[in-house]
């Protein structure tokens, strides 16, 4: 037993070696070492009972607790214990109060305790997300190496996994990482735009009024500093070596932008950028130590899309307190992608994108923007709608107020860019891109400015309501969730927002007139037109989100979450003047013919039939969308206020009546709205409710017997239209189109 008990010893000495290579490195209480390609983990007595982090790099995360029974050791999924006194609830199901995941016999005896966990990182079934567990082919994967590094173990393995009916090999690497002693929550609002601590678990803004953490990074400042003074622990992102060195200092550009957030916090200095030390290689960042920005490893690999999917971020959270413990930037976002969104945009503003292959510099500039964006998400904050609704318009194309303002409030909301501005204008085309704005400051100062005198979580609330008051009399400090209803012009993507949708688009639309002139040109140097396609297709889809902006007017409202004490609604709906404003709009210019956009000079270069009208079809998705039956029961809720009666049967006679003005001389594109409009309307007309399934809250797509009436009211005034054109027409086509119209409108208008 003395000879074993020696053995176990100075195993247990070689494993503290390999395991600390460096002076100061804290040991995380897990050995292992790879035998006969099984893992063996020795455990320290000190890991048993407490809270440790279970991690697969780039997919999900656990908090576990290794226990001895007897014989065994097991590794179980608990329900995390909050620092705000609460137990949250695991894999987003309350009736669950912990999970084993590994049940392992213990190999001898000792003060270090030995299990085999290779079937652990291999085979076991694993939630680490939402959805289902991911299939391992056990005979083609294996663990190839150990790494450790300050409280953390990692296992690299190559695991095998069936896809799309074969089968592919993938990096998986996990870390057992040693949790640090729990910091000090600040408690979640939901009128501010955090995530929280076990969101990626809960579907939906399902946090409200329950207690909760928001995620951030722990920065305390040094003792005795003053106002504005540096962390004792900055936040470090690391930079990828597979990083083309041109596009490192807009990568670190893009990163520090939020420095003077955290300035107006009280930290200087509060973010670095570095490069990975030389002996660590690029897969290090696969560690709960290393944050880091990870440049797009397909890049290279033939993309016929060009856009390579979207970037993201990817953050490991201390779920007892909300503290980021690390956070990825993952750049998948092609240059090519980055380049062509900007030069539908913004072409006519900078000459530098004239050429289709853009400058390093335009290049980097649009590089930063998006690692800005990413990099709000790595410091806790969610992607959302801030301030869009909010803006004046006339700011648009002020120098001086895009210079400290930007042309909006903040990097995180879906934007884009500056596509207001006139030539005439003057702007410098550095203005026209998005940056970290006034509300991204106002965000970091709210999660990480620090309080004296408080010391709890409820001590700091009267400082962090009397900030988010601000937002009573600064509306781009607002935000909104994105959710299925899109609500009104605060709610939109992909378009620059402010007070004025209406004129904000016209002037959008001179700009996109002007690309469509420039687009062949840009064609020029290539060997075939496969750009002037991809260019023209995504002209058109940037031309029907700026018509849904329009759109979302129509029984929209303006948003502003706030507290049972705080007076006033929640949501304030347009005006009726705005709305009956945007309906005229998207009569002219949505709904009515737009020969510069759908039927271009250049389009025999690119198109040989109609099968592919493109343009067509953004037309019918925007009826459908002025159609459906949750806007039609917006407007219908909306009829309770005075300012707002008779909103519906007025809304939807515009529509008719702009739809249906001219009946002698129908092109093909207005025969085909017509009928959409018929079809559409004469679907939900005819659809009968089950009222002997009444359930509360559910059917929210369904037509209401309100908004069918109204429709129905429309369809007779067609009817009577159709008819009277009928008897005065001489066209055959025509004739015929209007016949077709009775034939489908025969369903559901009784006959005389």
């Amino acid at each position: 037993m003395a000879k074993y008990m020696k053995c176990q010893f100075l195993f247990s000495c070689i494993v503290w070696l390999v395991a600390c290579p460096l002076w100061g490195q804290v040991f995380s209480g897990v050995s292992a070492e790879l035998k006969d390609e099984r893992l063996i983990l020795g455990l320290e007595p000190e890991v048993f009972g407490v809270p440790m982090l279970f991690v697969r790099h780039g997919t999900g995360d656990h908090q576990v607790v290794w226990t001895r029974e007897e014989d065994y050791v097991l590794l179980t999924i608990p329900r995390v214990k909050s620092e705000l006194d609460i137990e949250l609830p695991l894999l987003g199901n309350q009736a669950i109060a912990s999970r084993v995941i590994g049940r392992f016999p213990i190999l001898g005896d000792g003060p270090t305790v030995h299990i085999d966990a290779t079937d652990l990182f291999l085979q076991t079934h694993i939630p680490w997300q939402p959805g289902p567990p991911e299939s391992v082919l056990s005979n083609l994967s294996y663990i190839e190496e150990v790494v450790y590094l300050d409280n953390e173990t990692i296992v690299r393995t190559q695991r095998t996994v069936p896809y799309r009916g074969a089968s592919r090999t993938v990096e998986a690497d996990f870390s057992l990482y040693r949790l640090p002693k729990a910091m000090q929550p600040r408690l979640y609002d939901h009128r501010m735009a955090y995530s929280y601590e076990n969101q990626n678990f809960l579907l939906g803004e399902q946090l409200r009024t329950e207690r909760g953490s928001i995620t951030r990074w722990r920065l305390e400042k040094k003792k005795g500093a003053k106002k504005i003074g540096d962390p004792i622990k900055p936040i470090v992102l690391y930079l990828d070596p597979i990083t083309p060195d041109k596009w490192k200092p807009f990568l670190r550009a893009g990163v520090l932008e939020w420095s003077r957030a955290f300035e107006k916090a009280g930290f200087s200095n509060a973010i670095e950028v570095r490069e990975l030390p030389e002996h660590l290689d690029g897969r290090i960042g696969n560690s709960v130590n290393f944050s880091m920005i990870r440049w797009n490893r397909h890049a290279k690999v033939r993309n016929p899309e060009v856009s390579g999917g979207g970037s993201s971020a990817i953050t490991i959270i201390d779920q007892r307190s909300g503290e980021i413990l690390k956070g990825d930037i993952l750049l998948s976002t092609l240059i090519p992608g980055l380049s062509e969104d900007y030069l539908i945009r913004c072409a006519p503003l900078d000459e530098r994108a004239w050429e289709y292959h853009f400058s390093d510099e335009l290049n980097g500039a649009l590089i930063q923007y998006l690692t800005a964006h990413e990099m709000g998400h790595i410091l806790g904050i969610k992607d959302a709608n801030f301030g869009e609704y909010a803006y004046p318009l006339e700011k648009m194309r002020d120098r001086s107020w895009l210079e400290t303002m930007g042309h909006t409030p903040s990097i995180m909301n879906y934007c884009r860019h500056n596509t207001v501005v006139q030539p005439e204008d003057g702007i410098p085309p550095s203005l026209l891109i998005q940056r970290v704005g006034p509300m991204d400051e106002f965000h970091i100062a709210w999660g990480y400015r620090f309080f004296p005198g408080t010391q709890s979580p409820e001590d700091e609330l009267p400082y962090l309501d009397a900030m988010v008051s601000k937002q009573d009399s600064i509306p781009w400090l607002r935000f909104n969730n994105g959710q299925m209803e899109v609500l009104g012009p605060g709610t939109v993507n992909e378009v620059v927002g402010n007070d004025d949708p209406v004129e904000s688009v016209r002037l959008s639309l001179k700009n996109m007139k002007r690309v469509m002139d420039l687009l062949p040109s840009l064609n020029n140097d290539q060997r075939d037109n496969t750009v002037l396609v991809r260019l023209y297709h995504k002209t058109l889809k940037l031309w029907y989100n700026y018509m849904y902006q329009i759109v979302s007017m129509i029984g929209g409202y303006g948003i502003q979450y706030k507290m049972g004490s705080q007076d006033g609604a929640v949501y304030d709906p347009i005006p009726m003047a705005k709305q009956e404003e945007a309906m005229q709009f998207l009569l002219k210019h949505a709904f009515a013919q737009q020969a510069w956009l759908s039927n271009p000079e250049f389009l025999d270069k690119i198109q040989y039939s109609t099968n592919g009208d493109q343009f067509l079809q953004y037309q019918v998705k925007l009826l459908n969308e002025v159609l459906d039956g949750r806007r039609l029961k917006r407007l219908e809720f909306m009829e309770g206020l005075e300012s707002h009666q008779g909103i519906s049967k007025k809304m939807m006679s515009q529509l008719r009546a702009g739809l249906f003005s001219d009946l002698k001389n129908v092109d093909r594109q207005q025969q085909e709205l017509q009928r959409a409009y018929i079809v559409q309307s004469g679907k939900w007309i005819s659809h009968r409710k089950n009222y002997f399934f009444a359930v509360p809250r559910t059917d929210a797509n369904m037509y209401s017997d309100y908004a069918k009436s109204v429709l129905l009211s429309e369809i007779y005034t067609v009817w009577d239209q159709v008819n009277k054109a009928l008897k005065a027409h001489k066209d055959a086509i025509v004739e015929a189109h209007l016949l077709l119209c009775l034939q489908l409108m025969e369903e559901f208008v009784p006959s005389d």
